[in-house]
Parts: structure tokens; C-alpha cells; sequence
């Protein structure tokens, strides 16, 4: 779908600077650093599969006094996979990750009539989801002790989410969310046996130029901050190979649109939990 192209070029070069500035020279890896977390982070790509579990609901906020609070939602598991590269060279650190999560969820919501009397009945489906998530980070780590690494970063997002509701019913629509985002987080890294690193961390930021098109019309949604958390688990197997579980939250909201051709698109709300096992290779 012509969303879907947006995803590489519009982060491309804010990646192409990261990489550059990077200069990557594992030979230069501070040795403060503990050796595993280093290891870890120094020069991995790894690739993940698991679960994306989506919570989705669009809020009434008065707009339709019969109706309750929430006036559409979607949950539901679906499949989840993400390519990632992790870096370390001297005290720099980056990190790229690119998620994509299709499946289908369970839709529930109102059908609108579009002639007066309006009219609203209740309407269960299901919605085929296509979800990319790209998000590049860039830091600076401090060591904390002898295991223990911090991590704080800038990070730099984009969010697109094809949603295709009712696909078999005569009711169908697809509609296309678009945002990008803008943070800062912070991570620990910590070695306590040899092997293995843990992280956790967490990120607060806001999106950015938040859009929902559908049958050809523009919704311009308000910008709202987000907030992420994640922690993970990698287990150094050889000199190279890595293996990881990790789960990764999110929750963001859009805010309600402008009128288009009489309609609005309202405030929602949106939460995800990623779980992954992943394979690492340093290089």
C-alpha cells in the first residue's frame, strides 16, 4: 500500500549521520566498560520473532452523548518481527530497529447511518493490521561500576498503521495513521555473571506531523506525548552469537482531528506490548 513506502526514506539520512558519526572502529571500545556489555553492544545484528499484543481505542469525549466513553476499540494479538543493529565505538553508542506486525485483532464499534435520522448499531468485526515501526537512538554511555553500564540517548521515530476494518463485510474501510516521534530515554546495561546483560530502560517524547487518511481525505490528528519501557535479556553463546528475550511498551494517544467533508477523526489512545525472541550475530 502507497503508506507503506514512507517508512525507509523519511529516516534514512538521520541514520546515514548516526552510522558516519560513529566511525565504526570496534578497536576503540573502552575497556572501563564491562567486557560482556561491550560484547553485547558492540557491532550486533540481531533478528526477532514473537508476539505484538495491540489495545486501540477511539474516546466519545462527549461527541455523541448516547454513546459510552469508548466508541471503537481493537485488541488482539498478532504476529510481531524486527531487525535490529546495536553499536558501541568508544562511548558512543547507536541503535536502529525496524518492527513489522500484521495479524488481525478484534474490532468493536458502531455502524453510522448518513442520512438523518443518524442512526448508530453496534458492530463487532475483526481488522487486518499492518503496523512498521522504525526508531533510531544515539547516546553516550557512562560506566556505573564494575557491571553496570548507563545510556542515556536522543531517539528518533516513525509510525505507520494500516488498518483494514471489516475486510469481509460490506462495511469495510482501510484507514492509514501516520506519525513520527521524537524522545529521549535512558538505559541500564548490567553483566552479572559472565555472558550475560541486562537491560532496562524507558523513553519520553511526543509525535510529530500525525495523520489518519481513509477513501481519499487527510486527517491532520493532535500531537501527544508518548512513553516507552523495555527490558531484555542476552546471553553471549559464542565469541559471535547472541540470544535474547525481551519485551518492549508503549503507549501513545492522537488528538482529535479537524471537521473533513463532515467528519472528524476523534482522540484515541493507543498501547502496545512487544515480546521477542530474538538471535544476535556481532561482527
Amino acid at each position: 500500500m502507497r503508506f507503506a513506502y514512507r517508512v525507509v526514506p523519511s529516516l534514512a539520512t538521520a541514520m546515514a549521520l548516526m552510522m558516519s558519526t560513529a566511525q565504526a572502529d570496534t578497536t576503540g571500545s573502552d575497556t572501563r566498560i564491562n567486557a560482556d556489555i561491550v560484547k553485547a553492544s558492540t557491532n550486533q545484528v540481531a533478528v526477532g520473532f514473537g508476539v505484538l499484543h495491540q489495545d486501540y481505542q477511539e474516546y466519545n469525549d462527549g461527541l455523541i452523548p448516547s454513546l459510552p466513553a469508548v466508541i471503537d476499540s481493537e485488541t488482539g494479538d498478532i504476529n510481531s518481527f524486527r531487525v535490529a543493529y546495536t553499536g558501541m565505538f568508544n562511548r558512543l553508542y547507536v541503535q536502529a530497529s525496524l518492527s513489522y506486525s500484521t495479524g488481525d485483532t478484534a474490532y468493536t464499534g458502531y455502524l453510522q447511518t448518513t442520512t438523518p435520522p443518524i442512526v448508530y448499531t453496534p458492530f463487532n468485526t475483526t481488522t487486518k493490521n499492518s503496523i512498521f515501526d522504525l526508531v533510531g537512538r544515539i547516546g553516550y554511555t557512562y560506566r556505573a561500576g564494575g557491571k553496570v553500564a548507563l545510556i542515556p540517548y536522543l531517539e528518533l521515530g516513525e509510525h505507520l498503521w494500516s488498518r483494514d476494518v471489516g475486510p469481509s463485510t460490506p462495511y469495510g474501510v482501510t484507514e492509514a495513521y501516520f506519525n513520527l516521534s521524537l524522545g529521549f530515554g535512558a538505559k541500564a546495561l548490567y553483566s552479572p555473571v559472565e555472558r550475560l546483560v541486562l537491560e532496562i530502560g524507558a523513553g519520553y517524547g511526543t509525535n510529530l506531523l500525525s495523520t489518519m487518511s481513509t477513501d481519499g481525505y487527510n486527517y491532520t490528528l493532535g500531537d501527544m506525548p508518548y512513553v516507552n519501557a523495555y527490558i531484555s535479556a542476552d546471553y553471549r553463546i559464542d565469541n559471535r552469537w547472541h540470544l535474547a528475550l525481551s519485551a518492549n511498551y508503549r503507549n501513545w494517544q492522537y488528538g482529535e482531528s479537524d471537521v473533513v467533508a463532515g467528519y472528524l477523526e476523534p482522540h484515541s489512545e493507543t498501547t502496545q506490548n512487544q515480546y521477542l525472541l530474538s538471535v544476535g550475530y556481532s561482527f
